[in-house]
């Protein structure tokens, strides 16, 4: 569904990749996370595989077209930060392109001729195996500037980093889908590392409208509750903020809806809008000054 970006909130795409065979991966390690989050993500991609290893073959899908792409405006309403009193507005030009299984894209919210999600950054297609979708991507990660909220006067800067994002997704079918991720920080900037859970359920109300809903739930590890939350004694006496150091665990909670028109063969356009619950170490951080938040967006895209 068409969402808004947070630090690496959930939400994500999938795109399809038909008639793969599925092999067995050795998967790397990202360190301590939120535990029932890093389950979901292998529980959902291992159980998928056993059921389908003993089914018949999958089905080939139509071939897609190799190039498609995207490029369009989009606009976003909501909190400065996460826990923060007051709002902005954001706008910036969105572009997507995507040969094969490859894609690159500024952001989540465009939607292919394929019908399908696309994740922010460099993504490539791992497997479609049946129901079952695994991607894997990178994305920059712009951290936080301390000049964004009169908050974060003295706090310094989150450093931008690059961070992957492995995404599975179980489609099952009526247009409900279940989504897991994890996303940590490659470079080591303090950005930690974040995991998520999603479902979401998608309803076609004209043959050119469609209208979703989602549910997602987000945790983090120490090192990026600190970064975000968390206030050292020397931002202390910068700041005037009192001395917070965060644990792992829940983020926040977040519930969105959206809607998208086809308008015409080329043209599409979308509108969200979504309401966000911290959780967990964040409510006792001094930079909490809202528990529950909330945001719109929408753009208009011409694809090609």
């Amino acid at each position: 569904m068409p969402c808004m970006d947070s630090n690496e909130a959930g939400g994500g795409g999938t795109v399809a990749l038909g008639g793969l065979t599925p092999r067995r991966a050795r998967w790397p390690s990202f360190g301590a996370l939120p535990g029932a989050m890093v389950a979901a993500i292998f529980t959902l991609s291992a159980g998928e595989a056993r059921a389908q290893a003993s089914a018949a073959s999958p089905v080939a899908e139509a071939p897609a077209p190799k190039w498609e792409g995207a490029i369009g405006l989009l606009g976003q309403y909501g909190p400065a930060y996460q826990g923060a009193e007051t709002s902005r507005l954001r706008l910036r030009p969105g572009l997507f392109l995507r040969y094969g299984h490859f894609s690159a894209t500024t952001s989540g919210g465009f939607v292919t001729r394929r019908n399908d999600e696309v994740q922010r950054g460099l993504s490539a297609e791992l497997l479609t195996y049946e129901s079952l979708r695994l991607s894997l991507s990178l994305r920059v990660d712009g951290g936080r500037d301390d000049d964004a909220d009169p908050m974060l006067h003295g706090l310094g800067r989150v450093r931008a980093t690059v961070r992957g994002r492995l995404l599975a997704v179980k489609d099952f079918g009526a247009g409900w889908k279940l989504s897991s991720a994890i996303s940590p920080d490659l470079l080591g900037r303090g950005g930690g590392i974040l995991a998520d859970v999603g479902l979401s359920y998608e309803w076609r109300l004209s043959p050119m409208l469609r209208a979703n809903a989602g549910l997602g739930l987000t945790g983090a590890d120490q090192r990026y509750m600190q970064s975000y939350f968390g206030v050292t004694a020397e931002q202390s006496q910068r700041s005037g903020h009192p001395g917070y150091t965060p644990s792992a665990g829940l983020r926040d909670v977040g519930f969105g809806l959206g809607l998208r028109a086809e308008l015409g063969r080329d043209w599409l356009g979308f509108v969200s809008a979504s309401t966000t619950q911290l959780l967990g170490p964040t409510l006792d951080s001094p930079l909490t000054r809202r528990r529950d938040t909330w945001g719109v967006g929408g753009g208009l895209a011409w694809r090609f």
